[in-house]
């Protein structure tokens, strides 16, 4: 079932701006999580290309990313590689509507991350998913969009 979405102005929003928990059980709970997370984004229909766990009031490192037609689900992700060519887009957030920022990102990442079966995985990401993935993470560490201005 969609989730609701949290804004900087619900009183549960302090999620938004810290650090979430690690995932250290990957059972039936964290499935439904995700299920729910999926749901949620495809249920946005383009209005957003991710999706982080804080988003929808959830204290756990999970985010999903839809990029094409493809939905991609990340747990416990983190970034050990960010490319020195960078660039400049407009960025916007499903948690701050209307707020849009010139964000500098880098074009190419590496991230390691876990499936929702606890395997260790590793993915190189360029252009749109790297910026998405970029944006995603930085709500799980706590980050906001604006913050990177």
């Amino acid at each position: 079932m969609p989730l609701k979405i949290i804004t900087y102005r619900d009183p549960q929003s302090a999620i938004l701006f810290r650090p979430l928990k690690k995932i250290k059980s990957f059972g039936k709970d964290l499935q439904k999580i995700a299920k729910n997370m999926r749901e949620t984004l495809v249920s946005l229909e383009g209005l957003g290309l991710g999706l982080a766990a804080s988003q929808v009031n959830i204290d756990q490192a999970i985010c999903v990313i839809k990029v094409g037609k493809r939905v991609r689900l990340f747990c416990n992700p983190e970034i050990t590689f960010f490319s020195p060519e960078k660039e400049i887009l407009e960025e916007g957030c499903l948690s701050f509507p209307d707020l849009f920022f010139p964000i500098v990102r880098s074009q190419k990442i590496k991230v390691e991350f876990f499936s929702l079966k606890g395997q260790k995985k590793m993915l190189e990401a360029e252009g749109v998913l790297a910026r998405v993935l970029q944006h995603e993470i930085d709500h799980l560490n706590g980050v906001v969009f604006m913050e990177r201005k």
